[in-house]
């Protein structure tokens, strides 16, 4: 086991969760999907709440991913070739995309297209998932590629799968863990959110900067050659 990509590959499922394009959905999952479900509860009910609402977005999370993957496995020998152009355009996008997030502009997903569904119970919660994955993935893609195409080639496929459980654990983590805050005390989220949602934004235009400047980088070791 590679610790370098197994570590980068944990820093990089973080950062796809704080990615502009899906961390504007956190509000709407504290204020909509939680809802006041967990009112009247006592505190144990209130985490398991949370527990199972934030394990259901995780699985649809996950299952976005896993269908990323299944595509990259049949397809990815006829990208290779190209990759680091992919890399090298993808890197400039990156840093178009971080720039403009530190400068103020949002690229998000709209709330109102995801909380508008009639689905109850269980179901919501996977679907907000699915709309999350789909967020980062606009903004992470790129990241979400070098980590597979890393490890398949350095550690063939037992590697990429070991790195993509852990990019996967990372994102899942996160998510888990704001629905249990968020299960306990919906005020207690929004104030964190409201007060630290600007940074958030900021912190993760950084890392996509960065992740796009290591892409050009790496493009350019290839393409020089």
């Amino acid at each position: 086991m590679d610790l370098v990509l197994v570590s980068f590959s944990f820093l990089a499922g973080l950062q796809a969760f704080f990615a502009p394009c899906s961390i504007a959905l956190i509000p709407a999952y504290v204020g909509y999907y939680v809802k006041q479900e967990t009112g009247d509860n006592n505190k144990i009910q209130q985490l398991l709440f949370g527990l199972k609402a934030g394990s259901l977005a995780s699985l649809g999370l996950i299952s976005v991913y896993i269908v990323f993957g299944i595509i990259l496995a049949l397809f990815g020998r006829l990208i290779a070739p190209i990759f680091p152009w992919i890399e090298l355009v993808t890197g400039g996008l990156l840093l178009f995309m971080g720039s403009s997030t530190l400068l103020g502009y949002e690229f998000a997903v709209r709330p109102p297209l995801v909380i508008q569904t009639r689905t109850n119970g269980g179901r919501r919660f996977y679907l907000f998932g699915v709309a999350y994955a789909f967020g980062a993935i606009g903004c992470t893609l790129p990241i979400f590629l070098l980590v597979i195409f890393q490890s398949l080639a350095q550690k063939g496929m037992f590697g990429g799968v070991i790195n993509f459980a852990v990019y996967a654990l990372a994102m899942s983590s996160l998510m888990i863990l704001f629905s249990l805050i968020s299960s306990l005390s919906k005020s207690a989220m929004h104030k964190f959110l409201t007060r630290y949602m600007g940074t958030l934004q900021k912190s993760a235009g950084v890392l996509i900067i960065l992740a796009g400047i290591y892409l050009i980088y790496l493009a350019l070791q290839v393409i020089s050659i």
